[in-house]
């Protein structure tokens, strides 16, 4: 996966940042520690250190590990950050962040909803009281779901000399999305494969309150736009009920 690439993976989302300053706010207006999970190589996180909070990452990928804490280094917040090789259906602090956030719907690789429900019970065991559940996942397009397997589509990345094209394969049943993606760059080509689980609305409601969450805020990008049915993303606020 394109994960076992810090370098490129840096490539094609470094330059995002529109995300930032909706996970600071609500790092902000929480107070305490945040929890990121699936973070990364930290872009978030080291943004959020920054800014004064104080941040534990977890990823289940140690190269994303290792990049994170040199990152911090870098950038004068390795003591306000943590960066720890873990998985998030496991990773618990009981009671001890006001936030837990999930960027780039990094939720989505919760590929069954067994998975996702351990995902959640570890978050709300992990949030204080009155704490905060922030992620964004996809929210699926039905152009993208019935595409004809094997077509490739380009894929749009700030990323200077990087070209990504994808193909896709949608299971409707176990609502996964097999991705191919192939990055082309002036010396080579790779090729990556994964898989993301997609989620709709009303179920992701229905799989929060589950798990005693209720959403306090649903959004259709990071600048608090309103959720429609044209969005491409589902930017969630929860509270523990």
């Amino acid at each position: 996966m394109i994960y076992d690439d810090p370098i490129l993976y840096d490539q094609l989302y470094g330059r995002f940042t529109d995300d930032i300053p909706f996970y600071r706010s609500l790092a902000e207006d929480a107070g305490g520690e945040c929890c990121e999970l699936a973070c990364g190589t930290g872009r978030v996180g080291i943004a959020l250190a920054a800014a004064g909070a104080r941040v534990f990452g977890v990823d289940l990928n140690p190269a994303m590990i290792t990049t994170a804490r040199r990152r911090s280094r870098e950038a004068g917040v390795e003591g306000s950050c943590e960066f720890l090789e873990a998985d998030m259906r496991e990773f618990v602090r009981p009671g001890r962040f006001s936030l837990v956030f999930v960027p780039l719907h990094s939720l989505s690789h919760l590929l069954t909803t067994v998975d996702v429900d351990r995902c959640f019970a570890a978050v709300r065991t992990g949030l204080t009281e009155d704490g905060v559940f922030a992620f964004a996942v996809h929210n699926p397009d039905p152009a993208v779901l019935a595409r004809q397997p094997g077509a490739l589509e380009r894929v749009p990345f700030d990323a200077d000399g990087i070209a990504v094209y994808e193909a896709c394969e949608y299971d409707g049943v176990a609502q996964i999305l097999s991705l191919t993606w192939y990055v082309e760059t002036s010396s080579e080509t790779k090729r990556f494969d994964y898989r993301l689980r997609m989620f709709f609305p009303q179920e992701l409601e229905l799989l929060l309150d589950r798990a005693g969450f209720a959403i306090a805020g649903r959004y259709g990008w990071y600048d608090r736009t309103p959720l429609t049915s044209d969005s491409g993303t589902q930017v969630i606020v929860a509270r523990r009920t």
